[in-house]
């Protein structure tokens, strides 16, 4: 699978990073934290942040690391100069850090910053020199700082240096090994817990997952506790504009995320939501992350009213008012996205497009498109954020898998799926990457599907025929809730047996 051979690309440069020895710790106190994060963010590309209790600097020797000490102006020039290749290992080491020991401070917080050296190795067999920085693929790559970290340090925190990805880590000294009984420990803030948002999951299944988290939070906050929601940069952005009550924390598309979380002791629990089913029965994706989310199968899912979205933009709303006007009916569409298996052949959009013009139709096209949608209404600089109140206005929605329809499906807006690569209960088939998981939109969807999972099976014509059953109240998609056993019984579904 994709993330098999990503975790097998995250663990080779471990691997390499780890036998490098290149490894830099650089602590300061929390007056000098913002000079020396800036002076770093200028001078290296491979990065990483994390906070300590006051560090045990010959630990942290002892396992390969060169320490510099920043505590004053004096420091930071000397790091600044070091980063510049004019000063040396030798030169570093010197300096003791004596005034900031662990012995003397042990309940004090400094900020330490780590990072792996660029190193200059030669390919052998070319004689050609070859600079290799760490920093190339380090936005993807700090699984190293878990094993590099001494253990009495674990994962505490996460966040983001401004809008740059050098994942940073806080740490904090590992609790002590006896645990106070449970009848005597002092009552304080409970842990909060943590929920992974892996980083295959796209902007559909955030949808999907909106009122599952949304009734996850409200749950927890109930019981006094806290969430905290990690994912990547675009979802994040996206759950932070509809979900309060939580803290969102962006990461990099990384499997470093999850083992860091899992192994923090920050967190009373941590959850990574699964994405894949290897063997059947088949499940829909909401109730794989239903049941990791704590709730029971099988459950009530939520109705999308708690989730509060942002305005349609005057612009958008002032000529969907006019297109209402004179009559229209108004449909939206989603043709293309980055995975062309999905995405549908310019020719069958642009034969359907001018099937529905002849038929007096108003379609609005709401993500981008690599040709122009000649007769549409361009809404697709729209942000996935504001294109909930634009298909809550819209009649129906006809589109690819891909985000547009769930938004319609968590709205319960008519709207017909045209498959492409995968089936509604089935991921990548005849392939070895068969996953028994069904992403089908929540309500109101019919799908059409062909038979080869080649996109460009579906015609122009059978898509504008459903829609227009659609419109005219021949073929109603209902707005109940699609279980998995509707899905495999093959309600609401049409298979298309080829051109």
């Amino acid at each position: 699978m994709a993330d098999e051979a990503f975790r097998q690309q995250v663990k080779n440069r471990r691997d390499y990073l780890r036998s490098s020895r290149g490894k830099i710790l650089v602590w300061t106190a929390a007056e000098r934290e913002e000079d020396v994060m800036r002076l770093l963010s200028e001078k290296t590309l491979d990065l990483a942040a994390v906070r300590l209790r006051m560090p045990d600097l010959a630990l942290f020797r002892a396992g390969g690391f060169t320490v510099l000490p920043v505590i004053d102006r004096n420091g930071l020039e000397a790091l600044a100069r070091f980063l510049q290749g004019e000063r040396g290992r030798a030169e570093i080491e010197s300096d003791s850090g004596e005034n900031l020991s662990a012995s003397a401070d042990s309940g004090r917080i400094v900020t330490a910053f780590v990072f792996h050296e660029p190193r200059t190795e030669s390919v052998t067999g070319t004689g050609t020199g070859t600079r290799i920085e760490t920093g190339s693929e380090a936005g993807a790559d700090y699984a190293h700082l878990i094993g590099d970290i001494p253990k009495q340090y674990e994962p505490a925190e996460l966040y983001v240096y401004r809008e740059r990805f050098c994942f940073p880590f806080y740490f904090r000294a590992a609790e002590p090994a006896e645990k106070p009984d449970v009848g005597t420990a002092v009552h304080g803030k409970p842990k909060p817990k943590a929920v992974i948002a892996d980083w295959f999951l796209g902007y559909g299944d955030g949808v999907i997952l909106l009122p599952l988290l949304r009734k996850l939070i409200d749950r927890e906050a109930r019981l006094g506790h806290e969430v905290h929601l990690i994912a990547k940069e675009k979802l994040a952005s996206f759950f932070g504009t509809f979900l309060q009550g939580c803290r969102i924390y962006r990461s990099p598309e990384s499997p470093a995320v999850y083992e860091a979380v899992l192994r923090s002791s920050l967190y009373r629990k941590a959850i990574l939501l699964p994405v894949s089913v290897s063997s059947p029965p088949m499940r829909h994706i909401s109730g794989l992350f239903g049941a990791a989310l704590g709730f029971k199968r099988p459950y009530p899912l939520p109705e999308p009213a708690p989730a509060v979205y942002p305005p349609l933009p005057a612009e958008q709303a002032e000529e969907l008012a006019v297109l209402r006007a004179a009559g229209n009916k108004v449909v939206g569409i989603q043709f293309h996205t980055g995975d062309a298996k999905r995405s549908w052949p310019e020719a069958r959009a642009r034969e359907f497009i001018a099937l529905c013009r002849e038929w007096g139709l108003a379609l609005v096209n709401l993500t981008p498109l690599p040709y122009p949608a000649e007769g549409c209404s361009d809404w697709s600089m729209l942000p996935v954020e504001e294109l909930f109140a634009a298909i809550e206005g819209l009649d129906a929605v006809v589109g690819i898998d891909s985000v547009c329809g769930h938004v319609a499906g968590f709205l319960g807006v008519p709207h017909i799926t045209l498959w492409g690569r995968s089936f509604p209960h089935l991921q990548f088939p005849f392939t070895s990457d068969e996953s028994h998981v069904s992403f089908r939109t929540l309500r109101a969807n019919y799908s059409l599907v062909p038979q080869s999972a080649d996109i460009a099976d579906i015609p122009a014509e059978l898509a504008f025929a459903r829609l227009t059953d659609i419109l005219e109240g021949r073929l109603s998609p209902g707005k109940e809730l699609h279980t998995a056993e509707d899905t495999l019984k093959g309600q609401g579904i049409e298979w298309v047996s080829g051109r």
